[in-house]
């Protein structure tokens, strides 16, 4: 028993003799070696009193059943459906333990966790891929970022209450499902949305099942429940429509991992390269299939193990552009004339707002009339989430270079009619089929400015068309005197460190940057 005792400061102590089996063990993984102690201050209420003791008794009790189970080959191995049950249960605890706080810390254990995927990944990758997409598909990703799940999420103290002791691939499954209630706790808690909590009736509520479905229908199953940008749907929905003709006339539950394992590998060819399969083919399969198998539609996931090695590509450049390859986008840029249609406006404009902004280019391509504003005589762009994708869905102002207004940019921009200034209005999904959809026209306008770079000769396969101008801005602002955490906001990176978030730049220090940012010369 332990029982709380007060010391001559008025402080309650804690004390838990550690048995004799355990002491070393103990002593390696958690540092104690004969007792654990735990001081709870002077002026604590009892009934907290009560909680704490109760909470500190449960998590060393946990942790020498842990040690024992494992001595003892006792831990607990998992199916997919029970880790999937038991991180269900850990979101009912981990609310009803925390049902109110400051937003402030939530939004910082939301960023801990997003930096453990930044700092697993290349900067590329992270710019370029959803976070939720790249936990998903590498392992060792997910190999990073499972302690910092299991620190923020207090795993040690749930699995203790629950005296369970998980082998280590129980315990990882556990943790890559928690991966997405963990996100829906810190979302409900940053935002301070009290609202009627619809995320949790999938626990242990789950749809109905039916054996016979396709790939393509459990496919559309979890298009309508998980919601996904028309680009994810787009590309995954010729995976299953594949795997539809690769098994025909055969359900989604039939497949074996066997059969998973040969199709996935039988895609790389000498025109499709492992990346290319790693990252879309297998990445949509595992993520839908392990779906299915937490909502019980089908047994198992036959996709989850599949063995693929992707070679490490050879670094032969670097990723911003050289001055001969900006000078020839920009001088053609320069050059067209017939800005009447969406793709003409785009290649006079997009490459130049991208070169002073660093901004992504999707960013640019989906800009709407009534994103160029005026504040305190500032003309800016505002890149917000209202207009289409911006990563990590947070808005911000970025001031307009003087070039570009002197180019004739306000003009174009107050000539245009009201919405999107580089493409026409996005077209529904008239069928009413959830996989029915095409890629966002700002989208497939950012992917037809890349293909006209490479027509205008930027053929380097180590220079990306589009992404290259973020490269390229953050060299030139850094040689000019622009500190880092200015280049960070104004490109949209995410602070290094969660200090910083904490000074974003006015408007008008970002402009005062921007004049020392010097003109391109394309001449």
């Amino acid at each position: 028993m332990v029982s709380p005792r007060q010391d001559s400061k008025g402080n309650y102590v804690l004390r838990k003799r550690l048995p004799d089996d355990v002491r070393e063990e103990y002593g390696r993984r958690y540092g104690p070696r004969y007792e654990v102690k735990r001081t709870i201050a002077a002026g604590t209420k009892p009934h907290v009193i009560k909680q704490l003791t109760g909470e500190f008794l449960a998590e060393v009790e946990g942790h020498i059943a842990h040690i024992r189970a494992e001595r003892d080959g006792e831990s607990v191995n998992l199916t997919e459906r029970q880790a999937r049950r038991l991180a269900g249960d850990w979101y009912l605890w981990f609310l009803e333990r925390y049902p109110t706080g400051d937003r402030q810390v939530w939004q910082d254990l939301r960023d801990r966790v997003q930096s453990a995927i930044r700092d697993a990944v290349s900067e590329r990758e992270w710019e370029e891929e959803d976070p939720d997409i790249l936990f998903r598909e590498r392992e060792d990703v997910r190999e990073e970022v499972r302690p910092v799940l299991a620190d923020v999420g207090e795993t040690a103290q749930f699995l203790a209450q629950q005296r369970l002791s998980l082998d280590v691939g129980s315990r990882n499954q556990f943790l890559d499902f928690l991966y997405d209630d963990l996100a829906e706790v810190l979302r409900r808690r940053a935002e301070r949305d009290h609202s009627e909590d619809k995320y949790r009736e999938r626990f242990p509520k789950f749809v109905e099942v039916d054996h016979r479905e396709t790939p393509t229908q459990l496919f559309e199953r979890w298009v309508k429940e998980k919601k996904p940008a028309a680009s994810t749907i787009e590309t995954w929905r010729y995976v299953f429509r594949a795997m539809e003709d690769k098994f025909a006339g055969r359900s989604a539950a039939s497949i074996t991992a066997k059969e998973a394992k040969d199709w996935i590998q039988s895609l790389v060819t000498e025109e499709r390269s492992a990346g290319t399969v790693d990252k879309n083919w297998l990445t949509a399969s595992n993520t839908v299939f392990g779906w299915a198998v937490e909502h019980e539609l089908i047994e198992r996931n036959p996709f989850a193990k599949v063995p693929l090695t992707v070679p490490k590509k050879p670094k032969l450049r670097e990723k911003a552009f050289r001055p001969e390859e900006y000078r020839a986008i920009l001088k053609a840029a320069l050059d067209t004339s017939d800005i009447s249609s969406p793709l003409g406006a785009a290649k006079r404009w997009v490459p130049w707002l991208c070169a002073y902004t660093g901004a992504r280019a999707g960013e640019i391509t989906q800009l709407r009339k009534q994103d160029i504003v005026e504040r305190n005589g500032i003309h800016a762009l505002e890149i917000t989430p209202e207009a289409g994708t911006v990563k990590d869905r947070e808005a911000r102002v970025v001031p307009l270079h003087q070039d570009l207004i002197d180019q004739g940019f306000l003009r174009f921009v107050a000539d245009h009619a009201d919405g999107p200034l580089f493409y026409n209005s996005d077209t529904s999904n008239k069928e009413g089929n959830p996989i029915a959809v095409t890629k966002p026209r700002a989208v497939q306008m950012r992917q037809r400015i890349a293909a006209w770079v490479r027509e205008l000769g930027i053929t380097d396969k180590g220079v990306q068309p589009n992404h290259a101008w973020r490269y390229t801005f953050k060299q030139i602002a850094a040689r000019n005197d622009i500190e880092e955490a200015m280049r960070d906001y104004i490109t949209g990176h995410a602070p290094a460190t969660i200090g910083r978030s904490y000074t974003t730049p006015s408007l008008q220090d970002m402009a005062k940057a921007m004049g020392r940012f010097p003109r391109y010369e394309v001449e």
